[in-house]
């Protein structure tokens, strides 16, 4: 992986399911979410954001991102967890996330 961009990040403390949302920039180009997740066991992992949907009687989720190897995967989530990116001017981060437009981030959604 080249590029890997810090955007944003937002806590969750309250919620049971999702700890953290963090937006990343991969190669200049794509703006992708992904999410802290907190197992039953109380473990902690980092995935892409997902949709969940009934289908045939059962909760599915589906992502909504796929990397294209297990490079890219390996290197986001080394990413995220090293918080190399929480070392940055904190002022700095959120005035560029401040910036991006909701409209633009919902344009490249392929829905």
């Amino acid at each position: 992986m080249n590029k890997i961009e810090f955007i944003s990040h937002e806590s969750f403390p309250e919620d049971e399911y999702t700890k953290e949302l963090v937006y990343l920039c991969l190669e200049g180009k794509y703006r992708v979410a992904y999410i802290r997740k907190i197992n039953k066991a109380g473990g902690l992992f980092w995935n892409v954001a997902s949709v969940g949907v009934m289908k045939k009687g059962k909760k599915e989720f589906y992502p909504s991102f796929i990397q294209d190897s297990n490079f890219l995967e390996k290197d986001v989530k080394n990413f995220l967890e090293s918080r190399s990116w929480e070392n940055r001017s904190v002022h700095q981060n959120f005035e560029k996330a401040k910036d991006i437009q909701k409209e633009e981030i919902f344009d490249q959604m392929p829905f």
